[in-house]
This record gives C-alpha cells, structure tokens and sequence, in this order.
C-alpha cells in the first residue's frame, strides 16, 4: 500500500510540475531564449522541477510555491503540488502562505517609512508610546513549577532601534520561560483564535519581565508585535492600514493580507504536520487557543507584526526586489536608499547570530556563516511555517519558496538543496 501511495504522489507531482509550466506569473517568465542572455542555462533551471518534484514524493511537502529572479527578472516561478491534498486541489501561483516570522521584515519596513517621515525615532524610548514598558523588569529566577519569578531592574528602557534589531530583551515561544508567562498572562504567539487586539496586549506585555537584559543579546521574539503597537500608536492607524498604505499599495502587492477577504478564502493553503515517520497529515485547524486558519476563520482581530500576515511568492518578490533595488520598484520610490543602507547592514555590533549578523529585519549572512554557495552579504529570513527567502546582493537575484509545514524535520534539507541549486544555475554551472 506504501508503494501504491508513493506512485500516486508521483503522478500527482508530474502533474502539477506540467500544469506549472503551462501557467505564467502576472509579471510573466522569462521565455527560454532570454535566459541564455542573463548566463543562464535551460537544463540547470529544469533541475528546479526535479527537486520539488521529490520534495512531493519524499513527503516533505504537500505544495511549494518557488520565485526566483536575477536582475528584476524572474527565472522560475511555479507553484507545484497541491494546494490541498486531500481533495486533490493543484496548488496556483495566487494560492495565500502564511507567512509567520516573514510578516516581520514587511513590518520593520513599515517602521522604517514612518522614520523617513518624522512620525517616530530609532531612539525613541518604546514607553513613549507604550507606557507600560517604563521601567521594565528582567527575570532573575524562575520556577517552572507555578510560573513564578523573581526579577531585577532592566538596565536600560527598550527603544525602537532594539524592537528592529531583537535585542529588545523581548522573549518568545523558544525561551520556555517566557513561553509559560505569556500563556498564563494571555499573550498571544504564532496563531491565535480568541477576539484580542494589539494594542490591548502589547500593554499587558510591558508589565511582565523580560527575558534577558535589552541590548545583550540577539533575542527573537515578540519585539515586532510591539513594534506594530508603536506603529498604530505612532501614526492614529490600525497595523494592517499602516502597512498597506506605505508598503503593500505603493509596491502592488494586491494578494498580501493580515487576513484574507472572504472571496479568496479559497486561496488558503492547507497546512500539514510531519510526523516522527516521515509522513504529512492534515494539521487540526483548532489546537488549544491556537487557530492555524486565522487568516480566514476565528476573531481576525489580531494583528500580529511578528508572525499575522499571509501572501504569495509573487507578492513577497515584489517585496525583496523592492530592497534589491534600494527602495525602488516599478519606477516608485517606496523608501530611500539611504533607508535600505540601514536596514541592510549589520546593527547589532559584535553581538552574533549563530555565525551571522542582523540588521533592521534581515538576517545577514558573514563568510563564517556561508553554505550552499551563498555569497556574504545575502540577506535572508524564514517562517516557522516553512517559509523562506533571500536576497543575493552579489548576484542582483532574489529567492522565495513557500510550503506550509508545521512541524518539518525535513525544511533544512529542502532548503538547502534549493539554495544550492539556485546558486549553481545563477553561476551556470
């Protein structure tokens, strides 16, 4: 029965890979006779189908939607598998992806629009805004027992520059400590299904302890859910106006949402859950306070900067071309060079990622850090729904795969075979 379920994939990858061919994005592909002008060779690009062919086949991925583009022109772009296994729907370009930790950097953009135009600071105090997070508290102990902690003052207020670079001192999901308080104080992470608002939150946030001291350590966490409170805040507008009228509007970004509109709820890609044995099932919408359909179902009031947003890898092109293109794209200046600069260079001092840097959203890749021939300087990030991109400085291209995982034991070695393939078809190899 195993063998009859693996052929039955392969089919049903064959399928998709020639349906995906035959469809082009809105911005359209690039015909097979102007890849050779951009150094690229047809047969490596074809390589592209084989890997996310066996991605289907292998089970590490029920769908995965890919964009790659070198100098603003798109290479490969194809969504291959199935939208929802189940009742056997192929998986479309203008299918959505939930986005989780990838809303992050459109979010920071946002930020960073608002700076440009005098309606906040980098060194502003987040208390400014936020009350509530005058005078922060650390914790010192903390017993996993009841949830109760001892703490000691903070030895500085956070600022806006320290919720961009997440070295705020703001925990999150993977510090099981902070994970512990903000379930017993109703702090909202990942996906949420109860009626709360951002604002209402982020203010219970500020009068809970912090994880570690601000400035540091590289600490991720929730520091962009409070940087979306400061945006409404900052600018008298709800997280979800703010960013589509600075970011979303200006770059066209017409299938990128908080929470999709009741027409292209259809749109949703399904989500899936690894297990131990390597096989992918159909993940429980409804896991406790966790709703994994938010953007179609539950209060949809929540607006969450860290991890609310969805889109599609078209969508989210737009976005890193936008950033490739210091601030420009489709001849609209969204923000300056200048601004870019910042965002795209290390800020975080000394402090380290693993091997890598930080800047205001991206993570930046060192020559310590480089894998899968990625050059220094590439800027990148992910979802912990198995989302992720990059942007390749050197080589003036831009990457996006989409899947929807959660959990994956299998998306690094996805990745990184993605990656390297990429980058050995942009070398014509």
């Amino acid at each position: 029965m195993k063998h009859i379920h693996q052929i039955i994939i392969a089919l049903w990858a064959i399928v998709s890979i020639l349906s995906a061919c035959s469809e082009k994005t809105s911005t359209g592909l690039i015909p097979a006779s102007n890849l050779k002008r951009l150094g690229i060779k047809v047969k490596n690009v074809d390589r592209l189908d084989s890997l996310l062919g066996s991605a289907l086949i292998n089970q590490w991925a029920t769908g995965t939607s890919v964009l790659v583009a070198k100098e603003g022109q798109i290479i490969y772009g194809k969504s291959i598998g199935f939208r929802d296994r189940e009742t056997k729907a192929l998986l479309r370009n203008i299918d959505e992806f939930r986005l989780s930790s990838m809303t992050k950097p459109i979010v920071s953009m946002a930020a960073m629009s608002l700076i440009e135009k005098g309606k906040l600071s980098l060194d502003d105090k987040v208390s400014k805004y936020l009350p509530e997070f005058a005078s922060p508290k650390v914790i010192n102990t903390f017993n996993t027992k009841d949830t109760t902690y001892t703490t000691v003052a903070a030895s500085q207020e956070i600022t806006i520059r320290q919720l961009l670079t997440h070295t705020s001192g703001i925990g999150g999901a993977t510090d099981t400590r902070m994970a512990m308080v903000y379930e017993k104080n109703n702090i909202p992470f990942l996906a949420f299904a109860d009626k709360l608002t951002l604002v209402d939150r982020m203010k219970k946030l500020g009068t809970l302890p912090l994880g570690v001291q601000p400035n540091g350590q590289f600490y991720d966490g929730l520091s962009t859910d409070v940087l979306g409170a400061v945006l409404e805040k900052a600018s008298g507008l709800t997280l979800d106006s703010v960013v589509s009228q600075h970011i979303l509007r200006p770059l066209g970004m017409a299938n990128t949402y908080f929470f999709l509109p009741l027409q292209k709820s259809n749109r949703l890609s399904v989500m899936y859950s690894e297990t131990i044995d390597g096989r992918l099932e159909r993940t429980q919408p409804l896991q406790g306070k966790l709703n994994f359909n938010y953007p179609i179902t539950g209060a949809k009031s929540y607006l969450s900067g860290s991890s609310g947003m969805v889109s599609t890898a078209e969508d989210y092109a737009k976005f890193l071309q936008m950033i490739l293109n210091k601030g420009t794209f489709n001849n609209k200046q969204i923000v300056s060079a200048q601004t870019i600069d910042l965002m795209t260079k290390n800020q975080i001092g000394d402090l380290m990622v693993n091997d890598n840097k930080f800047g205001y959203g991206f993570f930046i890749s060192t020559d310590k850090g480089l894998k899968n021939g990625a050059k220094a300087g590439k800027l990148s990030g992910s979802g912990d729904f198995n989302t992720f991109f990059w942007i390749d400085t050197q080589r003036k291209a831009i990457a996006v795969l989409l899947t929807q995982v959660y959990p994956s034991y299998h998306s690094s070695e996805l990745l990184n075979e993605f990656e390297r393939i990429v980058n050995e078809t942009l070398d014509n190899k």
